[in-house]
């Protein structure tokens, strides 16, 4: 299965993990991270990725580019990486 850039952005959007959009962000806010998670879930081998292995993905490149947290900041936010990853996986 092919993970398209928009459905990862539709995503990140619809679940505004730190607010941002929310707080008046440019609507483009997502997209490197969208662009670094499409890239991942590419480059994994095999069958495609499920749902857990795409929250990791979602959170290695959020905390990438918002971080570091510190494990208590990760956990606070790993539902909304769940999330994030059932939609693109749906």
């Amino acid at each position: 299965m092919v993970y398209k850039f928009r459905k990862i952005k539709a995503a990140l959007d619809s679940e505004d993990v730190e607010g941002l959009l929310a707080m008046g962000s440019p609507s483009d806010e997502y997209e490197s991270e969208a662009s670094l998670i499409e890239g991942r879930i590419a480059r994994l081998a095999g069958n495609a990725p499920n749902v857990d292995q795409i929250a990791e993905i979602v959170a290695e490149v959020w905390d990438a580019q918002f971080g570091p947290f510190d494990p208590e900041g990760l956990d606070k936010r790993r539902v909304a990486f769940s999330s994030v990853a059932r939609k693109i996986v749906a």
